[in-house]
């Protein structure tokens, strides 16, 4: 946290500088030089897998009929999006764990004494940086499909009208909402564990087994796992509960990580 020189007197400055002081010690040279290539990849194998495995026609999801369709251009990328549940939430696990394992935080606090600003700061900043990511998995997805896609059959013409338009707007922020709901978990639960081994073992489990087995397999998981709530934000079209019920519920959620994160930042001695 070298950007903040002293505590500022208003909520709003502090924000900001923690904000950017948290901005500046993650967006290095050397970590857009790994995260934009691995982005590109990443993108680019799971567009081709999607494209070339989607069948002729679905009642929802990838297909070869919807791919032709406004919005095919970006259909790919928000729905492989998916899959990367177990990698945004480890990220967010070892960079809030190992703030504390490292140090970090308890550095930071001789800055910024209010705890609740420098842990929204720090946040704010680090979806601010996945925003940035999401933009070139996008563009990297949608290359890609214009690619890719004709090889298939499929008609391109209709992806970039103006329906098309917004639909990518929309993908984009249904990709942000998963990601930031991801981020909250991860962030709970290096806050909770403040171990990144721990936090990591028990976060790749209950993302994994847990989440994508049991919770396959029983109604109520699908209804109530915060996982499977998420993977319908970016494939609605699997969604087994109404879209008042999916905001409803993740906002419950939001709310329920809110007050247990800020009451251990607020009673833990968090600065040994």
């Amino acid at each position: 946290m070298t950007a903040i020189s002293r505590a500022p007197r208003t909520n709003g400055a502090a924000l900001k500088n923690t904000f950017v002081a948290e901005w500046i010690r993650l967006s290095t040279k050397r970590t857009w030089l790994i995260a934009i290539p691995f982005t590109i990849l990443y993108s680019a194998i799971l567009t081709v897998v999607m494209i070339d495995t989607a069948p002729v026609r679905a009642n929802g999801g990838v297909s070869l009929q919807a791919l032709g369709q406004s919005g095919g251009g970006t259909l790919a990328v928000r729905t492989a999006v998916a899959f990367t549940s177990v990698l945004i939430l480890a990220l967010f696990v070892g960079m809030s764990a190992g703030s504390f394992a490292r140090g970090t935080w308890r550095a930071s606090l001789l800055q910024q004494p209010r705890r609740l600003t420098l842990a929204a700061g720090t946040f704010g900043a680090r979806i601010a940086i996945s925003a940035v990511v999401v933009v070139v998995l996008f563009l990297a997805g949608l290359i890609t499909a214009y690619l890719v896609a004709p090889g298939q059959g499929v008609d391109t013409g209709s992806w970039l009208d103006a329906t098309s338009l917004r639909m990518a707007g929309e993908d984009y922020l249904r990709t942000m909402g998963f990601i930031a709901g991801w981020a909250v978990l991860g962030t709970l639960l290096g806050i909770v564990t403040r171990s990144v081994p721990i936090g990591l073992g028990i976060g790749i489990l209950w993302a994994g087994p847990i989440e994508n087995v049991l919770g396959d397999r029983l109604s109520l998981g699908g209804e109530w796992f915060p996982g499977l709530l998420l993977r319908y934000v970016v494939a609605p079209e699997t969604a087994t509960v109404t879209g008042i019920a999916l905001t409803l519920r993740l906002v419950l959620y939001g709310v329920a990580a809110l007050v247990v994160v800020s009451t251990l930042l607020r009673r833990r001695d968090v600065s040994s």
